[in-house]
């Protein structure tokens, strides 16, 4: 059995591999549309419906890391600045030779994390605004 090792999955947002991330996810969901009728006979009927998807990435602060630093500024500009346009394209990479799934999303959440006597830590989440493409390699 070939389990995928999850530290060889990586999160790119704006063409920048997420620096110092410990965790990162897509999620892709479907919904349903009701299509019950009084010939259903007491069942739930439904039909496929919309396709939506979001990645997500968790990691350390370290602003003394160059691409740390600009790629939480960089997020934290496209995220307030309604000036430019707020899309950034997203890359969801399954190991270094892996399948990858990449679209344009919006920069929905992010966060900052400083506990006391702790690393901080940051999340970024982002929600996809057209297709998700998936390239099998």
């Amino acid at each position: 059995m070939a389990v995928q090792n999850a530290t060889d999955v990586t999160l790119s947002v704006g063409g920048q591999v997420i620096s110092h991330a410990t965790s990162c996810s897509l999620s892709i969901s479907r919904e349903l549309r009701d299509a019950s009728s009084k010939q259903s006979g007491g069942f739930t009927k439904n039909l496929a419906g919309i396709i939506s998807w979001e990645v997500s990435g968790d990691g350390f602060v370290d602003l003394t890391d160059g691409t740390s630093k600009t790629i939480f500024s960089d997020a934290f500009t496209t995220m307030t600045n309604v000036a430019t346009d707020p899309e950034v394209t997203v890359v969801f990479t399954v190991g270094d030779s892996g399948d990858t799934y990449t679209g344009q999303a919006y920069i929905t959440s992010l966060s900052a994390d400083a506990g006391f006597e702790d690393n901080t830590t940051y999340s970024i989440t982002c929600t996809g605004t057209e297709d998700l493409t998936q390239v099998v390699a």
